[in-house]
Parts: C-alpha cells; sequence; structure tokens
C-alpha cells in the first residue's frame, strides 16, 4: 500500500500484479509517497486516507499463483533466513499440488520461526491467508470503492499516474502446467470474481469463459 499525497491517491499491492514495479516508478516520480505496508488490503487503509481516491490491478489468477511459484522457487533478498526457507519449502512440491493444498502465508509481520520474537510492521495485513486461497478481491475490495486495472493496462495505469515505469518483475513466460478438471473447478470456486477481474477490453467475457475453462 502506497500513500501518495500529491495526488491523494492510495496505491494498493496485490503480489505479483507489476506492484514493485509500480512502487519503484511511485517513489521516484512522488517523493512524498509512503510505502505503509508492502501487501496491506484497501480495508487496512490508516483513517482519513480512506477517503480518497484507491487504485489497484487485478490479475488472471492463474498467471499471478503461477508467477508466485515460480518466484518463490528461487527467493532471496532482504529478509531473514527463516522466512527465505520457509517461502522456498513451500513451493518444493508440484504446482497443482501447491495450488491445492498449499497453507504457508505469503504476506505476514511475524518471524518464520514462530517465536514471536521479531515482528516486522511493514508486512502486516488484515487477512493473512495463503496466496492459493486468497481472492485479489480481498486486496482491492471494489465494494470500497477501489478502481481497478487490469493487468494489461497497467501501461494505461502508469500512464494517468504520470509514471516512467521500469522493467516489471517477471519470473520468464513459460506457461503453467495442465492442470486437472478437479483443480480448475477449485480454482473456479475460490477465483471466480479475479477471473471477471484480470481482463479489459470488448473480449473480456469471452477470455473469462477460455480461462475459467482451462484454456490456453
Amino acid at each position: 500500500m502506497i500513500i501518495i499525497p500529491e495526488i491523494e491517491t492510495v496505491l494498493i499491492l496485490v503480489p505479483r500484479t507489476g506492484s514493485g514495479a509500480l512502487r519503484r516508478a511511485v517513489a521516484e516520480r512522488y517523493p512524498q509517497s509512503m510505502l505503509l505496508y508492502r501487501h496491506m488490503e484497501a480495508d487496512g487503509i490508516p483513517a482519513g486516507y480512506d477517503r480518497w481516491r484507491k487504485i489497484g490491478v487485478a490479475r488472471d489468477p492463474l498467471d499471478r499463483l503461477w508467477s508466485l511459484y515460480k518466484f518463490l522457487k528461487t527467493f532471496d533478498g532482504q529478509h531473514a533466513q527463516a522466512y527465505i526457507d520457509a517461502m522456498r519449502s513451500s513451493v518444493d512440491r508440484p504446482f497443482e499440488d501447491w495450488l491445492l493444498n498449499n497453507e504457508v502465508v505469503f504476506t505476514s509481520p511475524y518471524d518464520r520461526n514462530w517465536s514471536c520474537k521479531l515482528f516486522y510492521p511493514q508486512f502486516t495485513v488484515r487477512h493473512p491467508m495463503p496466496e492459493n486461497r486468497k481472492s485479489q478481491f480481498l486486496y482491492l475490495r471494489p465494494d470500497l470503492g477501489t478502481q481497478i486495472y487490469p493487468y494489461d493496462l497497467v501501461p494505461e495505469l502508469a500512464k494517468r499516474l504520470d509514471l516512467q515505469m521500469g522493467r516489471v518483475n517477471v519470473t520468464g513466460k513459460t506457461a503453467a502446467p495442465q492442470l486437472s478438471e478437479a483443480t480448475w473447478d477449485y480454482l473456479k470456486t475460490v477465483f471466480s470474481w479475479d477471473f471477471s477481474f484480470s481482463y479489459s477490453g470488448p473480449n473480456t467475457a469471452q477470455k473469462f469463459i477460455a480461462a475459467s475453462r482451462g484454456a490456453a
């Protein structure tokens, strides 16, 4: 979540929706911007700022989860080793198994040794659920007035926010493995909203139908 006083806007950062590139571009363009929380949901906006415009990006749920799965395979960076180990261990299984059975929460303020001795407030969220069970609806909360941009319109969002976007943190162009009918039923049940809000343009309905049937 980035609060941008210069344009009275709050940007909700959903994991694996170009959030890293957006965060860097906002910091460059708006020096007063504040990254209060890395992935806080829209219902966690601090009092007062919740009156400002809210914006976020929604991505095809299968593409997003496949991207997260690949990202966690080589997860690293400025994190405690216990957190890095937990993330990598969570994807030490086939993708379909991870989709159906993962119970590891990606964003949490608590240390992964479960000692609760370390607390990282910037990773606080209101709904700490595994990403394979967490609809982007919970991040974006359109019922609270969040303006949602489909992932393919991130360049348009950047233009409207007057941002110079750099490289998006991609994890390769490989397609997700073929999934069983049961797994597609699971995805369509848990991420029905995500499928319907992840596409732009005149063929939105057709794209949604194709994705929800498991088509390429």
